[in-house]
């Protein structure tokens, strides 16, 4: 990734989440997208839209990544704002076309691995509603320029 402030470039974004409920059952979700990603003021911003399931409107994402924080901003049809810092909680409203969900964040851990043309974030963390704990999650944020995928795609076929 180059390190422009002034600059963007389009990358190719993959996001990869997995839930487990209190009965041990586990969910997998995976999003792959095209996405603005550039650097300002010591953080990486990411920016992209996705339709979610059974929604007819669009929802405009920000994924902040700062040091020791990584922030996710979703607004349109489902709307919040999450933050996921080790050892801090956070609280957040999580509003979709269904109601409002006043949910609880604890981060466990939040690596980041940046290659040459790649970024790798993962988070592992708790979700709590009302005090009462919901899932265990984790969440993958693989962001790849062009050129890194197309190669990678050349590779493996």
């Amino acid at each position: 990734m180059q390190r422009n402030d002034s600059m963007s470039q389009n990358v190719h974004l993959t996001l990869t989440g997995r839930q487990k409920d209190e009965t041990g059952e586990t969910a997998l979700t995976r999003h792959s997208c095209s996405a603005e990603y550039f650097e300002k003021n010591d953080s990486v911003y990411l920016l992209y839209e996705e339709t979610p399931d059974g929604a007819d409107a669009v929802v405009k994402n920000t994924i902040k990544l700062k040091p020791s924080l990584l922030e996710l901003s979703r607004r349109g049809s489902i709307s919040t704002r999450m933050g996921f810092e080790p050892g801090r909680g956070y609280l957040t409203e999580y509003v979709t076309p269904y109601g409002r969900l006043q949910m609880g964040i604890s981060t466990r851990s939040l690596d980041v691995d940046r290659t040459e043309g790649q970024l790798r974030i993962r988070i592992d963390y708790s979700l709590t509603s009302g005090g009462v704990p919901v899932s265990d999650c984790s969440m993958e944020i693989t962001v790849q320029t062009e050129t890194q995928k197309q190669a990678k795609n050349l590779l493996h076929g």
